[in-house]
């Protein structure tokens, strides 16, 4: 039954794909670097729909989608759970309008799952839209405010809007989300990382290379080679370990 339904609701896919480069991001999921060309201005490839006006017109349109929805799940909760895995393996492929539209529908089924406004806020960073990917990811973290991947993740969208002087939360802010992330899990190698250029970024350099080494002594391969080499130019490895 699920299969029929994901055929009920599938869209068009988009073939042509163009690079981007961003600081990692998503600490659990393999976001891609592909992304697809400018999205429509249809509300299903908006986030949250646009607006809450828009989300009451979707549940009033989609009588027949959340019927089948119901017929083909346990509840809405585990339907919202499908379109959310469906949402990032989109993402994944770098089809941001479709990601966009399957975790549109996630939030629809359950306005309380995570899993939706933390892929609504990874594609809007895919997109370089750092302000609206910081909201998105706060709404997440106010109904998972322990979920240590997602403190990492809003820290990590400030950092890079930071690093660009956009107008977005301030870096002590990315620093404090940080430190709170790494107190309830101090193995997650990539918090040591995003921890690590954050200091950079201030100019800290022993702090950052401090910070750096905590990340190769917890996974080597989370270390990100150009920002390596940016930091071995402002300052040499203090253990000699990278040249």
């Amino acid at each position: 039954m699920k299969a029929l339904l994901y055929i009920f609701i599938l869209s068009s896919s988009l073939p042509l794909m163009a690079q981007t480069q961003l600081l990692p991001f998503a600490s659990s999921r393999e976001v891609s670097k592909k992304v697809s060309p400018p999205d429509s201005q249809d509300v299903r490839y908006i986030p949250l729909f646009g607006s809450k006006k828009m989300v009451e017109e979707q549940l009033l349109n989609s009588k027949e989608f959340l019927t089948q929805c119901d017929k083909s799940f346990k509840d809405r909760s585990d339907a919202s759970n499908f379109f959310a895995d469906r949402g990032w393996e989109y993402l994944n492929d770098g089809l941001l309008d479709t990601a966009t539209y399957r975790f549109n529908l996630c939030y629809l089924l359950n306005q309380d799952n995570v899993e939706a406004f933390w892929g609504l806020g990874s594609i809007s960073y895919q997109k370089g839209n750092y302000e609206e990917s910081t909201k998105l990811l706060r709404q997440g973290l106010i109904l998972s405010p322990e979920n240590t991947t997602l403190m990492i993740d809003v820290a990590t969208v400030q950092l890079a809007c930071y690093k660009e002087k956009r107008n977005c939360d301030d870096i002590d802010d990315a620093l404090r989300l940080l430190e709170k992330s790494l107190q309830l899990d101090p193995s997650n190698a990539n918090g040591w990382l995003k921890f690590s250029i954050a200091e950079f970024q201030l100019e800290h350099y022993d702090r950052a290379w401090d910070y750096l080494h905590k990340c190769r002594q917890l996974d080597v391969s989370f270390i990100d080679t150009a920002y390596l080499q940016e930091l071995i130019t402002k300052k040499e490895d203090p253990l000699g370990l990278f040249k």
